[in-house]
């Protein structure tokens, strides 16, 4: 069993879950009311971090839950984690995401190298696909900081993921957004993160009171979107159009077809293992 972060409260011990959240701009409204207390629960402690940090954690037994990367859900179940997905949250788009962007000086299909934001894993493997599934070519690849100018890359295009795609939009001739891109090529939602537990660790409530806190943040998104453009020197209405319009948090079903299909496909082009049975695992409330 894993260990919790305990705490004492009028002489009664209490154990909170480690979660850990990513700390991009749409993140907030699943972790928002957590963060200032309009949800208070003591089966919860959270911290913020990058979101390849957080599967290091969740492996190494750091963390309980971690909002990660769905590919590291992918990979780890592949070599018998038994990780969990908790339900009716995820981090998607249905179509246009803006904060996933190949930012390129050359058309497309003229690519040869391409520099990786390596801060999301799964945005590298969705970009891998879609340039092996839409555009036929398999470019060379480096990593770099997400916060390099794009003109310092050296290469023909850069992929960049969460503040730093946004504060690059339309910083380059070309461009490709990545959730566009997907929905184009197979008319199904995209994933990119999911709140993923460790299979030896009892979820209590904390399954219903990360659902809670996304439904209260959500309706906070307009509260949300004013604080975050102040600290990201964003335009307030950018903000708020993207966390409404561009990022979707439920895992429905469409949802979950466009989870296995990217699993399908990665499995295809050798970017994750493939498992002897594809299924997800999905907690039941």
């Amino acid at each position: 069993m894993a260990q919790k972060s305990c705490t004492s409260q009028y002489g009664l011990a209490s154990c909170a879950l480690k979660v850990g959240a990513v700390s991009f701009l749409n993140t907030k409204p699943l972790i928002y009311p957590l963060l200032n207390g309009q949800l208070q629960t003591d089966e919860i402690s959270l911290s913020v971090k990058v979101p390849s940090r957080l599967a290091i954690q969740l492996d190494n037994s750091e963390l309980d839950i971690g909002l990660i990367p769905i590919i590291e859900y992918f990979r780890a179940n592949a070599v018998g984690a038994g990780y969990r997905i908790l339900p009716n949250i995820a981090i998607g788009s249905r179509g246009s995401v803006l904060s996933i962007q190949l930012f390129s000086r050359v058309p497309i299909q003229d690519i040869q190298q391409i520099a990786l934001d390596t801060s999301s894993r799964s945005s590298v493997v969705l970009l891998k696909i879609l340039l092996a599934e839409k555009y036929r070519i398999r470019p060379m690849f480096r990593s770099c900081d997400p916060s390099i100018e794009l003109t310092l890359t050296g290469t023909d295009a850069v992929l960049l993921i969460g503040d730093a795609a946004l504060k690059n939009l339309g910083a380059t001739e070309y461009s490709v957004d990545l959730g566009a891109e997907w929905h184009a090529l197979t008319g199904l939602p995209f994933v990119y993160a999911c709140w993923v537990a460790r299979k030896d660790v009892d979820l209590g409530h904390v399954p219903e009171l990360l659902l809670e806190a996304k439904e209260l943040g959500i309706k906070q998104i307009p509260e949300i979107a004013q604080i975050e453009a102040k600290k990201l020197g964003f335009p307030e209405p950018l903000c708020r159009d993207y966390l409404q319009n561009h990022i979707n948090y439920d895992l429905d079903q469409p949802a979950i077809a466009g989870l296995k299909l990217y699993q399908k496909l990665a499995v295809k082009h050798k970017l994750v293992e493939s498992e002897k049975n594809l299924s997800l695992n999905i907690v039941e409330l």
